[in-house]
């Protein structure tokens, strides 16, 4: 007797960018830059870490917000279900040689 089965898995390309962005986890996108959020409350986000990485693969910046808020697609694009926008409040980035403080900063990032 031979037994064959299959299920059916969504895969997270799937998924629409915006549902990606889950508290507690390290979300790796396109660029290779890193996202965590320890809270989200649907588009509202609380202790927001995004670490940029150059095309090498080594860390060039970590960007932190306290408080920041979320929106479907790109700036050319809402529907774009492949990006999300992430405004964060009050952002304050680090590089090797360079610190930075700004009150409002959006970012795009792609599935």
């Amino acid at each position: 007797m031979l037994l064959c089965g299959c299920s059916q898995k969504q895969a997270s390309s799937a998924r629409p960018a915006i549902d990606l962005v889950e508290a507690g986890k390290f979300i790796t996108w396109h660029d290779g830059n890193v996202l965590y959020v320890q809270k989200r409350d649907g588009t509202s986000l609380e202790g927001i870490k995004i670490i940029t990485k150059g095309a090498d693969g080594l860390v060039t910046a970590t960007t932190t917000a306290a408080t920041g808020t979320l929106s479907p697609g790109s700036v050319e694009n809402a529907a774009d279900d492949s990006a999300v926008r992430i405004t964060l409040h009050d952002a304050q980035s680090q590089s090797a040689t360079k610190s930075s403080t700004m009150k409002e900063l959006m970012l795009v990032l792609h599935k």
